[in-house]
């Protein structure tokens, strides 16, 4: 996740759709240094799965920080869009507010203010959704029902997800898209 300055502050931007209220587990699975000229958001990779209890998320994320898996508390934004080929698909915009920003770059710095290095800690994010908010419904007064007829789109008409690792300063990562499994 990139730095704050001073002059950047009155920039932060939330991400778009619903926050989620949702329990979002995260766990630690490595590191992985790139060097001292790389500074950017890196894509997830991302699983999606319908259970029985809603879609399971599961999104593995880079972020450059020394803060442990405890210390990280990430939030969720859904919102319903539709795929490049018509699909309905939910975007998932992974992201931290600003004083959980402002620990993630403090974690990065030394005494003298200079940055650490240049490792991002790898972590998967798991969470669950049963929300619907924003879905597309049917039109309330169909006048001609033998020609058409409506549709309300559910959870389970999902095909598709997309997460991004979204930078409230607002630097964002490319979203990477992913096909929702069943577990039938």
């Amino acid at each position: 996740m990139g730095i704050i300055t001073n002059s950047e502050k009155d920039g932060l931007t939330n991400p778009p759709g619903t926050p989620l209220e949702t329990t979002v587990v995260v766990s630690e699975i490595g590191s992985i240094n790139f060097g001292e000229t790389f500074k950017q958001p890196l894509p997830t990779l991302n699983q999606a799965i319908m259970t029985g209890n809603g879609l399971e998320i599961t999104a593995v994320v880079l972020v450059r920080t020394t803060l442990s898996a405890n210390d990280l508390k990430p939030k969720i934004n859904q919102q319903f869009t539709i795929g490049s080929y018509g699909e309905n698909q939910l975007q998932f915009f992974i992201y931290c507010d600003e004083e959980q920003l402002k620990a993630i770059i403090d974690s990065n710095k030394i005494t003298d203010g200079e940055t650490v290095d240049n490792t991002y800690q790898v972590f998967k994010v798991e969470f669950t959704t049963t929300d619907e908010t924003g879905f597309p419904t049917m039109p309330e007064d169909i006048k001609n029902k033998d020609i058409f007829t409506g549709i309300d789109v559910k959870l389970e008409h999902i095909k598709q997800v997309q997460t991004f690792l979204w930078n409230i300063d607002p630097k964002t990562s490319r979203g990477t898209v992913t096909t929702v499994q069943t577990t039938d």
